[in-house]
């Protein structure tokens, strides 16, 4: 198999994967230095993974074809034999399904600058685009890299068994899977959309169907997540060996958050002015943030009952909502150093790192999807603090979008613990509190920019 007759194939594509995230800054370095062989050298690097995962494909194909048991999927399930048309089911419902998934997700990022919502945008900004989508889909497949793609799978397996282990899985097993890379592909076209802060209404359109997407995509994944749960009743000990759960609660998380509040906030925050109050209202707002996820996220934990009935769940529950306050403060100096694109720059860092820690957290600890609740409820408001905390905006009515906000944001917190499942039912309503400041403030600058036409018509 690959492991043993090339064992820095899969090193290879891991660090194939680490240059689709750096991508951009490598197209920087390459073209400003004007090398002779750049633009070989970069097509090279952009397709490297798509052609590693090929030679995966074909690798099983060959094995399955051929009953090969020195491969581990075909000693698994198959055995020794001669091979029959319904054996190829393996190579979609086996490992090869995560190749299969992988590659198609890699594809699309490849032929993404070509995507029919993005014809009338200019060459450079589909090449951006494209190079965004890299960075967000290198650093999910990176991040479930070891789930998506077991070392064991790729190495002769030690001792083979008389018998197979059981039959072919079924096809409902790969129902995760394909959630997850369809997650990963829209939720990809989000993250690029909203970090293109200066493309003005060049991406509006992707944008938009992005959105109906991800959002038929997540209540698709919460279905399934609800089944799912009601069958495995101890799901939350076996998280670190769950397969594909972990890393599609990760990306229902991050898909939720760029189409509720992320994407939406790069035109409402592009409406507020200078800000006066501003470094006050920074403060208030991470004080605030930084409180509801220190308190709501050891309760979580402590609902879970594997820390013991003391202080162990709050302990860890402290420990990685501090390690995740203490990000969302560093980021804080970001702009000082350069990056400061964004309307508000100091909120989009902090905005992003709270999006993003979950995942980088479950590099160290699975635990770590414990703070999606709190993080889910935090996130609006900073969006919305910033409309009532600074002096020269104009604030919306507070009985449209404050008062309403604030009571959901509280039933949110409160509802989840009369569940059986609190960590499914923050999930189910954790997302209103987004999409209620995300409408209320759209609604706001809408009206705010009739009532300006209206005087100026007046004028």
């Amino acid at each position: 198999m690959l492991g043993d007759a090339l064992p820095w194939f899969m090193p290879l594509f891991v660090f194939a994967l680490l240059a689709w995230i750096f991508y951009e800054a490598i197209e920087s370095v390459v073209r400003s230095r004007n090398v002779a062989f750049g633009p070989k050298a970069l097509t090279a690097l952009r397709w490297l993974p798509a052609v590693q995962l090929l030679v995966m494909l074909m690798n099983r194909c060959v094995a399955i074809l051929q009953r090969d048991t020195s491969h581990l999927e075909v000693a698994q399930y198959l055995g020794q034999g001669e091979f029959e048309t319904h054996h190829l089911k393996l190579i979609f419902v086996g490992g090869g399904g995560e190749e299969i998934i992988t590659l198609l997700i890699v594809l699309f990022v490849l032929f993404s600058e070509r995507l029919p919502s993005l014809s009338k945008a200019q060459p450079e900004l589909r090449q951006k685009f494209r190079n965004r989508l890299m960075l967000f889909s290198g650093l999910m497949l990176l991040s479930a890299s070891t789930l998506l793609f077991p070392e064991k799978g790729y190495y002769n397996p030690a001792s083979y068994p008389i018998e197979t282990i059981g039959n072919i899985p079924s096809w409902s097993t790969q129902i995760p899977l394909v959630l997850l890379g369809l997650l990963m592909m829209f939720g990809g076209e989000l993250f690029a959309v909203s970090t293109l802060f200066l493309a003005g209404d060049n991406f509006q359109k992707i944008a938009g169907r992005a959105r109906l997407k991800v959002i038929l995509l997540a209540s698709c994944t919460l279905l399934w997540l609800s089944r799912h749960l009601e069958i495995e009743t101890n799901w939350i000990q076996e998280i670190p060996e769950s397969d594909l759960l972990l890393p599609l609660v990760l990306l229902l998380h991050i898909g939720v958050c760029l189409t509720v509040i992320i994407q939406p906030a790069v035109r409402i925050e592009s409406e507020l002015n200078h800000g006066e109050g501003r470094s006050l209202g920074m403060l208030i707002l991470a004080a605030g943030m930084a409180l509801v996820i220190l308190i709501l996220t050891p309760l979580h934990l402590d609902q879970t009952g594997i820390f013991g009935p003391e202080l162990g769940p709050h302990v860890y529950g402290v420990w990685i909502a501090a390690v995740t306050v203490s990000a969302m403060m560093l980021v804080q100096f970001l702009p000082a150093l350069g990056f400061d694109a964004a309307p508000r720059p100091e909120i989009w860092w902090m905005k992003m790192t709270l999006v993003f820690s979950p995942t980088l957290l479950c590099l160290f600890t699975p635990f770590a999807i414990f703070l999606i609740p709190a993080i889910w409820l935090v996130l609006p408001w900073s969006s919305l603090a910033p409309w009532y905390l600074e002096s020269d905006v104009q604030s919306p009515s507070a009985s449209f979008i404050l008062t309403p906000i604030l009571f959901i944001t509280l039933m949110c917190a409160i509802l989840p613990f009369s569940w059986d499942e609190p960590l499914l039912a923050a999930l189910w309503l954790g997302w209103m509190p987004g999409a209620m400041a995300s409408i209320g403030l759209t609604l706001h600058i809408k009206q705010k920019g009739q009532m300006f036409s209206l005087d100026s018509a007046e004028e």
